[in-house]
């Protein structure tokens, strides 16, 4: 299995680190935009899949001040939605999964992926567990408050912002 550690060198702002992305080299880059906020709070994940594979990804997040920003749709338009909500104590501490080779692309796609909150809680997996599996563990308080990656007609890889307290 994968998994990353991060450390406070890899700060991009004010605690908060760009961990990723696992998966293909394919699609195209996707990011929260440059003219929102930085995040501060995952509030909820909508996750498009199949079978097979990952097809689309979106979120919520609130900044510092408790706005919601709503980033994405990223990916294809294929998959049944599944809905990830985060209660008003709930961060999300660990994503993982797995990228395999799926045959309609010339790279690897995200293939599954599942979340864990600070409760303990596990929803997924979303998609197919089969390939090279992932796992980003966030300890010591931090959680994981966005997403990026790179996708076109699938997910073709996922990162993680996490933030890093007294980083």
């Amino acid at each position: 299995m994968l998994t990353r550690t991060y450390a406070c060198t890899r700060s991009l702002q004010e605690g908060v680190l760009k961990i990723g992305p696992w998966g293909g080299e394919g699609g195209r880059d996707w990011d929260i935009p440059a003219a929102l906020p930085r995040p501060h709070r995952l509030e909820s994940i909508t996750v498009c899949s199949s079978l097979a594979v990952v097809d689309a990804l979106s979120f919520v997040y609130s900044d510092d001040q408790g706005r919601c920003h709503c980033v994405g749709p990223w990916g294809g338009r294929g998959g049944d939605p599944y809905v990830v909500r985060l209660g008003p104590s709930e961060l999300l501490t660990e994503v993982s999964g797995t990228f395999a080779y799926i045959g309609t692309q010339p790279t690897d796609a995200v293939t599954s992926l599942s979340f864990v909150t600070n409760l303990g809680t596990k929803h997924g997996p979303f998609g197919d567990v089969d390939g090279t599996p992932f796992s980003v563990p966030v300890r010591d308080g931090g959680s994981i408050v966005a997403l990026f990656g790179r996708g076109w007609d699938y997910i073709d890889a996922i990162g993680v912002y996490v933030s890093v307290p007294d980083c």
